[in-house]
């Protein structure tokens, strides 16, 4: 039986208990939290706000299972070829690890960013994994699991399909480091979800599961898009993943009534259950 967890990012225009209330309200018990404004954004947050939003959590029977601090925009970028951008992501990072740690979370979402795009990639790849290294250290000691995540060519350079993912994973070779798949880069780059359970096996440690239209990211609520559910459902059982699967949409289509988004979803998604 599939299990989703709720995420935070569509909610992002109404107060962070809106969001737990309206996870608890559409029947699921697990969430992913985006860590950003006005919720918990990482750089701003004191050690007695997050102590709150844990207790928050906790008071409605919820479990947290991925931590996803933003990190897709400016200014963090972990392979920025400026040394100020890139150690500040790099520092970025570890406070997200202590926050991880706070939030008695053990997984913490990560991307590599990326390379000018002028520039010969594998500079950028370099540095992007040499801060992927520091960070693996870091995550190591505080028994944290780094997820890596793919980004889609419209975000990155550098890490955008299964294959440039396995790469990554290999080099960097850490066992605080496993890798996350996303349903929209997956399908934009050609691969599937059978491939990924042949690559990582147990090292796919999580799963964003979005309706996608197979041309751009949009990340939308299942029964929006063009992407095969049944084959999905198959695959999943095929290398019998049983971790959660979030539901990560965005979009301002979402904003006014971001609860709508998720109960769309797991209208189409009760096939699955």
């Amino acid at each position: 039986m599939a299990k989703f967890a709720n995420m935070n990012f569509h909610y992002h225009r109404y107060p962070f208990e809106y969001f737990l209330d309206s996870t608890v309200k559409v029947g699921l018990q697990a969430i992913e939290l985006w860590g950003g404004a006005p919720h918990l954004y990482v750089d701003d947050a004191s050690a007695q706000e997050v102590a709150r939003i844990l207790k928050e959590i906790r008071r409605r029977d919820l479990e947290l299972v991925c931590f996803t601090p933003e990190q897709c925009i400016y200014p963090i970028n972990l392979s920025a070829k400026d040394d100020t951008c890139r150690q500040r992501s790099v520092e970025y990072f570890k406070k997200c690890i202590q926050v991880t740690n706070s939030l008695e979370c053990s997984l913490l979402l990560v991307t590599v960013g990326y390379g000018f795009y002028n520039e010969p990639v594998e500079e950028a790849w370099k540095r992007g994994r040499e801060s992927l290294e520091i960070l693996a250290k870091e995550a190591e000691s505080a028994g944290v699991v780094l997820a890596l995540e793919p980004m889609s060519r419209f975000g990155s350079n550098l890490i955008t399909d299964l294959k440039s993912l396995k790469r990554m994973h290999e080099e960097v070779n850490s066992p605080s480091m496993k890798v996350l798949m996303d349903t929209i880069p997956m399908m934009l780059s050609g691969d599937s979800i059978e491939a990924y359970g042949e690559a990582f096996g147990d090292d796919l440690a999580h799963i964003h599961f979005l309706d996608g239209d197979g041309k751009t990211s949009a990340h939308l609520a299942w029964g929006q898009g063009v992407f095969p559910l049944e084959t999905f459902a198959q695959g999943l059982r095929t290398i019998g993943y049983d971790g959660y699967l979030t539901l990560e949409l965005i979009g301002p289509q979402y904003n006014w009534d971001p609860e709508k988004g998720t109960r769309d979803s797991l209208e189409r998604l009760a096939a699955m259950r």
